[in-house]
């Protein structure tokens, strides 16, 4: 019965819960970033909240991370999938909107406000 119980919460965990299981959190920070054709994360990015959403045909990751401001505006510049995106700036928050023609996923949206910067990549 204990394990039966352990099989059904790990079961949860791993495929239904926004909660990102610590052996998949590289793989979930890598699968946002490629979608949005962002390069890796600063080397100072402090990772303050994290999570996935979706399905099984659908996957969504949110990503939010802190770095100073000069680190933030060097990954915006090697990022591949600013380029040509012009931010929305709402009440000080810069919403850069990215969606990439040549890939599958949907893309999202990426927020920035001072040195805190706000990932959120879909896939269906």
């Amino acid at each position: 019965m204990i394990l039966l119980f352990l099989g059904f919460s790990f079961i949860y965990l791993n495929y239904f819960s926004s909660f990102v299981m610590p052996w998949d959190r590289d793989e979930a920070i890598e699968a946002a970033l490629s979608w949005g054709k962002l390069d890796k994360l600063p080397k100072d990015a402090d990772i303050t909240h994290m999570e996935k959403r979706g399905s099984i045909f659908t996957r969504q990751f949110i990503i939010e991370f802190t770095s100073s401001e000069s680190e933030i505006k060097n990954w915006i510049l090697k990022s591949k999938g600013f380029k040509g995106v012009e931010p929305e700036i709402k009440d000080g928050t810069k919403i850069y909107e990215i969606h990439p023609k040549n890939l599958e996923s949907y893309g999202g949206r990426v927020k920035i406000k001072g040195n805190t910067v706000y990932i959120n990549m879909s896939w269906s």
